[in-house]
């Protein structure tokens, strides 16, 4: 045998070790983060009983982008929920950035091929008759914009649905600017009435009142930020990878979302090094997220030098030392559709991780934190970026020295129990909560799901990175939102 053969062959073998042990441990302790999840949930009422003490005034924000199937069964379910709720409003935020955006679609379909991967902000209608103008002549800018005129925006439809059925509770604010989601987070900040809480949540959340419950019943302690956790759900025919998807949000909302909110909560206000540690980095999450308005104040309102707006979040309330108090009540909120979703929604939210050198660059100007701080976060944040980054080849890896027939038996053993750490322990610890199926055969498509979207799971954050490296990380104006557009299926209260 070649040296060169025998080289690659023990370099190989390294790798697939590495690899092995890596999915070991990351899944072990994933493991391990999820039972003490479960029995966090567990020890809680999963019907919170209603505080006597007064509760604070909840300003609950809605930002909208491209929302116009979505709005009407939004002020619907709002308007079922707000007389439930003594204290609580609702502001929908529109954005003029919905007309520009349009505007840079509008030349986009003129200049490539008009598909769904390219343009996912257009709905399928406007998708088939750009299409259409297409194919019976040169399409221009014109023709495009006009099409896309058809569709009214959203904030023509928000004030239609106000004006068909007036609401004293409900407002409807237009911010006039070019920013993203923060930006229109920020507005309402500034002119609603100062006290109490803004909530945030997305135009499909439907929280029921058993969980708006159990955030009330936080809220009387006048906690600085309170979040809710929301499993995630997949679309009753959806397919291999939108159910895969749904289960491994879930899981990692279990296992990494709770834990971490519930860590920097305990950490956040002790001192020391050591607190500081452990406390990490606080990682919010829209949809359920109250932050008392002072506290937002205090931290500079929602970053909007960034992608997203609640994730970045988390890094001015950790240099600030702000605990953020989790609800021990979970909701659901919809998952993506199908594999093109799920890989743009990954693409999206690990813009989140690109935008901390410079989240932590403005910290620093600020002189927020210390400096020993800032860097804890920015390893932090590093830590868990390439976990993700890493997830879909470390995967794919550890499951070739699993199969391949010249595996040793420690380095397949060691193979097969990182994948069943990954897939068929999360699945089974967590069906009573999922409300999953128990027959054998739901079972092997679950844990089959899940294997497809961590295969899948990289794939997002690779394209943000290829983008970034291109200098095509998405900025304030430059480029239409990377919001997808969603077909209406909301989210709402495990039955």
């Amino acid at each position: 045998m070649a040296a060169g053969e025998t080289t690659a062959r023990t370099a190989a073998r390294a790798l697939a070790w590495a690899c092995s042990v890596a999915l070991v441990a990351r899944h072990g302790a994933g493991s391990w983060q999820l039972a003490r999840t479960l029995s966090w949930l567990d020890r809680h009422e999963l019907e919170p009983r209603p505080r006597e003490d007064p509760v604070p005034l909840v300003q609950v924000v809605v930002p909208v982008l491209r929302e116009q199937q979505h709005v009407g069964a939004a002020l619907a379910w709002w308007r079922t929920i707000l007389p439930q709720f003594p204290g609580m409003s609702l502001t929908v935020v529109s954005t003029a950035r919905e007309d520009h955006d349009r505007d840079l679609l509008a030349r986009a379909a003129c200049e490539g091929p008009l598909t769904r991967a390219r343009l996912p902000q257009l709905t399928a209608p406007e998708l088939t008759a750009l299409r259409a103008a297409k194919q019976h002549g040169c399409l221009s800018v014109e023709d495009a914009a006009a099409i896309l005129a058809q569709t009214p925006r959203t904030r023509d439809v928000v004030d239609r649905e106000l004006a068909d059925v007036p609401d004293e509770r409900i407002s409807h604010l237009t911010y006039p600017g070019l920013g993203r989601k923060a930006a229109q987070l920020n507005h309402a900040a500034r002119l609603l009435p100062p006290g109490g809480y803004l909530a945030v949540y997305d135009v499909d959340s439907r929280p029921a009142p058993k969980a708006l419950a159990a955030v009330y019943a936080c809220l009387a302690d006048r906690p600085p930020v309170v979040q809710q956790h929301a499993l995630h759900t997949a679309p009753v025919r959806g397919d291999v990878w939108a159910r895969g998807a749904a289960v491994l949000q879930s899981i990692w909302t279990l296992r990494r979302e709770v834990p971490y909110a519930r860590r920097h909560q305990h950490s956040a206000t002790r001192p020391g090094t050591v607190a500081r540690w452990r406390a990490g980095l606080s990682q919010p999450v829209g949809h359920g997220l109250y932050l008392r308005h002072d506290v937002l104040s205090a931290i500079g309102g929602f970053p909007e030098n960034s992608v997203l707006d609640d994730v970045p979040t988390g890094v001015a309330l950790t240099v600030a030392g702000i605990p953020t108090v989790s609800v021990p009540y979970l909701t659901t909120v919809p998952g993506p559709e199908s594999a093109a979703e799920i890989i743009a929604q990954g693409r999206r939210w690990f813009c989140s991780y690109l935008d901390y050198p410079t989240l932590l660059r403005d910290a620093a100007a600020r002189r927020a934190g210390a400096a020993p701080h800032r860097r804890l976060v920015a390893a932090v944040a590093l830590y868990r970026g390439t976990a993700w980054f890493a997830a879909s080849p470390v995967t794919v890896l550890a499951a070739l020295a699993a199969l391949a027939p010249r595996s040793r038996l420690p380095l397949r053993a060691t193979a097969i129990t990182g994948l069943t750490l990954a897939t068929v322990v999360p699945i089974l610890a967590t069906l009573r909560i999922r409300e999953a199926q128990r027959s054998p055969a739901d079972l092997c498509r679950d844990c089959g799901a899940l294997l497809a979207a961590y295969l899948l799971r990289s794939v997002g954050p690779w394209l943000a990175v290829t983008d970034a490296i291109r200098d095509r990380h998405p900025t304030t104006t430059t480029a239409p939102s990377p919001k997808a557009h969603r077909t209406p299926r909301p989210s709402g209260a495990p039955s």
